[in-house]
């Protein structure tokens, strides 16, 4: 069945903000959802003040979308970012989805900051909402950004696909790829991981200076 994954970037005047996602379930309300996540990333990544703000939209999108199927479990796992080229710094929230991966001057590792509750839960929080944090992001660097079909594929023997260390072992150490390398290379290296996958797999891979 068509799967909930997702993704979308947009050139705005405080710079480019791109989006990934995961929609709980599959089929046609899944798409339904994704169509209406989307539709609110593509509006708000051109209003909101800031990445806070914007997924303060996409949470209201999805608390309506809930109430309208009606769905009291419908989420979805999000990661929304920006990039200001004039800092070289990107700006991220996290709501309960895959950590992005920065590969940086031969070395690779995952970004981890302050988590979030997946959009439609974020009445759940005790908090007002999510905080977002950055990370220096120049040319040479590339970031990564998955949904869960691709960290959860397993091999034969039931082992996770090892994302971040079969990044080290192609990339670690050696001249910045650029992000065509970095979606080809996994293009061809999960497939010998897994040879059925169970799940859909999205891949963004950015870079700045307009290579994307």
């Amino acid at each position: 069945m068509v799967g909930g994954d997702l993704f979308d970037v947009r050139s705005t005047h405080v710079g480019e903000r791109a989006i990934t996602g995961d929609v709980r379930g599959k089929g046609l309300p899944a798409v339904r959802t994704v169509a209406a996540i989307l539709g609110s990333f593509r509006e708000a990544a051109y209003e909101a003040e800031d990445l806070p703000a914007l997924a303060a939209r996409l949470e209201r999108r999805q608390t309506r979308e809930a109430d309208e199927i009606p769905d009291e479990e419908l989420f979805a796992t999000a990661l929304p970012i920006e990039f200001d080229c004039l800092a070289h710094r990107v700006t991220l929230t996290n709501h309960g989805h895959v950590e992005p991966v920065l590969i940086s001057r031969g070395e690779v590792r995952m970004l981890e900051g302050p988590p979030a509750l997946p959009l439609g839960l974020g009445g759940l929080a005790a908090a007002e909402g999510p905080v977002a944090w950055s990370h220096r992001f120049t040319r040479g660097d590339v970031l990564l950004l998955v949904t869960d079909g691709l960290v959860e594929a397993r091999d034969t023997g039931g082992d996770l696909y090892p994302l971040v260390d079969r990044l080290r072992h192609r990339f670690a150490g050696r001249p910045a790829p650029g992000p065509a390398d970095v979606v080809d290379f996994l293009n061809t290296d999960l497939p010998r991981h897994a040879r059925h996958l169970h799940d859909d797999v999205a891949m963004l891979a950015i870079a700045p200076h307009g290579h994307t």
